[in-house]
């Protein structure tokens, strides 16, 4: 403990300090300073416990001494002030500011020791409830992730139930949660991609952590709206979003890709993240929660890293414009595509031109002919005959060079493109014998971990334009497709007894059976073993 004893004169506060028995009362050491002023430098300088100043004294009085401590530390120190017979109202105004006690002069030092013993007690219980307190907040902040948690399950991993409504709106509103209950939500649901293959469990821990780490951090950053995150008990991270209306959710799309694209770069691993297709109140968090599930699950089949939607990976590429930007998807454009695609395509044209930040139309023509020369080669590559460009580049830039606004400059790169696609459709691969390749493989290979990605890697297109021509030659998707051909085998294998449920899930491509069974269930309105039993097959699983 740590005492300043403040006097303008010298016998006196040096008398005290040699004089007094400190020791004995745990004080192990005694500053002194000769006014308020120095007074109030080691005051904020050392902190110490106890002050004994003089009640007069030139310059700084005592009493201001006291009331500037007050205002720059309001607990953890006493005072006790040193007055004469006749400054009774100054000692009264001393202890309204806080002052713990008195000594008249001359000090009787068997008071002074009464008083310390008092000051001493009362400093060590306050600290004792500063300590419990500190300590009863730790503990309660360190129990808050685990409430939450706790919390937010039973509302999202039960169905609603409205006799428990009260007891968990008091629960939320004690978390500062209640927004919950009033609110429309969406939901994400975030998962670690082949994370069973990460052998050890402190590493899978401290991955799962790294990755809640940035998604909160990216919530509290990038995210304008109201939104709480939780582990659920299946080693995901769980999202609930404010959600009013649509234009909100398409939204969050690009905030699960900003997440995604962060836990790639600071976690290093991959990530998944379904992004419900719908936005409900906490009465159907439950169904929000199943559904989003299941969108979870088509990264099975489309691959992992990636967002998927209530619509499927392939169905968003479908419903959204092309992207020019990349060449692969240009090169398929102009191979495959109709007219009125590659139109449709251009359209984001004259923005991704404005995103070049070229100021001068001259550095803007230069691009476009340099993105048009590049093209040119890679068509070549893929089979385009016409190599005039290669013979002639400048008849492309004199071209170019006579129109100087974007809107004209993109209806002259709209030409070449629909002249390329021309010259594809006289001697290209079509899309059906595409299509007959995709289905060829797909036969071949349903029962491994197939995905839009490697089918389409080995028919030689992008994914997107394999899931437009599945759609445009078959009707119907690539999921939907491998689907049926994985069904129609399953149900050829449970005709026949004895292969069991488990066993005909691995064969046709899928390694949990109860994702199996969802999906039978889904596309023939009955369970494998409903299925076997309407065939007149008794089951023994």
């Amino acid at each position: 403990m740590l005492v300043l004893i403040v006097d303008d004169e010298y016998e006196i506060r040096e008398g005290l300090r040699r004089n007094f028995p400190w020791h004995e009362y745990g004080i192990d050491e005694v500053m002194t300073a000769d006014d308020g002023d120095s007074a109030l430098e080691l005051v904020r300088s050392r902190q110490p416990e106890l002050i004994l100043t003089d009640i007069r004294m030139k310059r700084m009085s005592g009493l201001e001494l006291i009331e500037r401590c007050v205002a720059e530390r309001a607990e953890g120190w006493r005072a006790i002030v040193i007055s004469g017979h006749d400054e009774f109202e100054m000692v009264r105004h001393a202890m309204k500011l806080g002052a713990m006690d008195y000594l008249l002069k001359p000090i009787n030092t068997s008071d002074l020791g009464d008083i310390l013993k008092r000051m001493i007690d009362q400093l060590q219980k306050e600290k004792r409830d500063r300590d419990n307190e500190m300590l009863l907040q730790s503990h309660v902040q360190s129990a808050l992730p685990k409430m939450r948690e706790e919390v937010l399950r039973e509302l999202v991993d039960f169905k609603y139930n409205a006799y428990r409504e009260t007891r968990i709106l008091h629960q939320l509103r004690t978390l500062e949660l209640d927004w919950l209950m009033e609110e429309r939500l969406a939901m994400m649901l975030i998962e670690v991609d082949d994370l069973k293959a990460i052998e050890s469990r402190n590493e899978r821990e401290l991955i799962l952590f790294g990755i809640g780490n940035v998604v909160r951090q990216t919530l509290e950053e990038d995210c304008a709206y109201r939104s709480v995150l939780y582990a659920d008990g299946k080693n995901r991270w769980v999202v609930l979003l404010e959600c009013p209306d649509a234009a909100r959710l398409e939204e969050y799309k690009d905030f699960g890709q900003l997440c995604i694209k962060r836990v790639r770069q600071y976690v290093k691993v991959n990530v998944s993240v379904g992004l419900s297709s719908t936005y409900d109140h906490a009465s159907g968090l439950h169904a929000t929660y199943t559904e989003t599930e299941e969108i979870l699950e088509q990264k099975a089949v489309y691959g992992g890293n990636r967002l998927l939607t209530g619509l499927g990976w392939e169905n968003d590429a479908e419903h959204g414009n092309l992207s020019i930007q990349h060449p692969a998807e240009v090169l398929d454009l102009i191979r495959y595509g109709s007219d009125d695609e590659i139109r449709a395509a251009m359209e984001p044209f004259v923005d991704m031109v404005k995103g070049w930040s070229f100021a001068q139309i001259k550095d803007i023509q230069q691009r476009i002919f340099e993105w048009l020369l590049d093209l040119f080669k890679k068509a070549w590559q893929n089979g385009w005959a016409d190599r005039s460009w290669e013979r002639n580049p400048m008849a492309v830039w004199e071209r170019l060079e006579q129109f100087d606004t974007l809107e004209s400059l993109k209806e002259q790169t709209e030409q070449f493109l629909l002249a390329v696609a021309a010259g594809f459709r006289n001697q290209s691969v079509s899309p059906s014998q595409i299509i007959q390749e995709a289905e060829k493989f797909i036969r071949k290979h349903y029962a491994q971990s197939l995905t839009l990605q490697s089918v389409a890697e080995e028919v030689h297109v992008t994914p997107v334009w394999l899931s437009k021509l599945f759609k445009k030659e078959l009707g119907k998707t690539f999921l939907e497709y491998l689907t049926d051909i994985r069904m129609e085998r399953a149900k050829g294998m449970l005709e026949e007894v004895q292969y069991k449920v488990y066993e005909v899930s691995s064969q046709v491509g899928y390694k949990d059976p109860v994702h199996f069974t969802k999906l039978f269930k889904k596309q023939t309105g009955h369970t494998p073993k409903e299925y076997r039993r309407l065939q007149g097959i008794v089951s023994h699983e």
